[in-house]
């Protein structure tokens, strides 16, 4: 009869201990899932915003910088990619549910909105210099960005409930509920409130067609290859009082005759160019070439800086 006993005993203990691992299997294969499941999440408000850096941002030809459509645009994408966890290749439509072992997530969505930083102030060109108040729209110059989606276990059944909360006096499957994960932050009222932020653009030229050498102008880019510079630059001469008069004044005074003071000469060359080009015979002691720094004149010994292998006069 003992023996009978211990059989009995260790069948109730090998029960008891097997709806205690597969509860803690099952949970945690759950928890692991919800854990990458929420890295994608992450990922897809940080795709959103590092897609909005390669998008054009400005163009100073028609006085736009900072454009709002950057934004919405970065998180469609973000949208597009991530609706079904992936992010490798745009799927468009809305998505359906991504079922794992047990978890079941809903579509990704990404929000972004245009907007700066918490605590960060807005910028205009004033604060740069008063005189360029209003040359240039400042449009958007930030954002703001997170990301959700709906998680819940399936696939745990009942198996110790009997409608008073089971064994274990509380239901397991109440963990499996549905609820909210977020890019950043704990949700609210199922509501993500937390963002990522950063700052866009960098009012400045950085592209490969505002890098561009510009062959001397006047007055006009046409022969520029580099318009934005070349206007943007002319504004800022505008802006604070160009060339003035005082020496067509002077010139008036002796009977010669005037010069427009106000034209705008320009000339940009980089390294691409030797940093001249060809003007003719027409300064420098007949020199045919238009130097910009580092100067250099090689039939003028005192401005024969060896400009090779340099830039802006400094050895490399």
């Amino acid at each position: 009869m003992r023996a009978r006993h211990a059989r009995g005993q260790s069948l109730v203990e090998t029960a008891l201990g097997t709806m205690v691992f597969v509860t803690i299997l099952l949970f945690g294969i759950y928890f692991a899932e919800v854990g990458a499941l929420t890295l994608k999440v992450q990922e897809a408000a940080n795709f959103a915003l590092w897609n909005a850096t390669g998008r054009v941002m400005h163009d100073p030809r028609d006085n736009e910088w900072g454009r709002r459509g950057t934004v919405l645009a970065a998180e469609a994408e973000a949208n597009g990619r991530y609706v079904d966890f992936d992010g490798r290749r745009r799927m468009g439509g809305t998505g359906v549910a991504v079922q794992q072992a047990i978890a079941r997530a809903q579509p990704i969505q990404v929000d972004c909105r245009p907007e700066l930083p918490g605590g960060v102030p807005g910028l205009t060109m004033a604060d740069a210099d008063p005189s360029l108040a209003g040359t240039i729209a400042m449009g958007t110059q930030g954002m703001g960005c997170t990301a959700s989606s709906r998680i819940r276990g399936v696939r745990i059944g009942r198996y110790l409930e009997d409608g008073r909360e089971g064994f274990f006096q509380v239901a397991q499957r109440r963990a499996a509920d549905a609820f909210t994960v977020c890019a950043a932050g704990r949700a609210s009222g199922g509501r993500c409130t937390a963002r990522f932020g950063m700052l866009l653009d960098d009012w400045g030229l950085g592209t490969a067609a505002e890098g561009r050498s510009c062959a001397l102008n006047t007055d006009g880019a046409s022969r520029c290859a580099n318009p934005d510079y070349y206007e943007w630059t002319q504004r800022v001469y505008r802006a604070n009082g160009a060339g003035g008069n005082a020496g067509s004044a002077l010139a008036a005074l002796t009977g010669s005759d005037g010069v427009n003071e106000d034209q705008f000469f320009m000339s940009f060359r980089g390294a691409e160019a030797n940093y001249e080009e060809n003007l003719g015979a027409t300064h420098a002691g007949g020199q045919t070439r238009w130097e910009v720094t580092p100067f250099d004149a090689p039939n003028i010994r005192s401005h024969n800086v060896g400009r090779a292998n340099h830039w802006l006069g400094v050895p490399r």
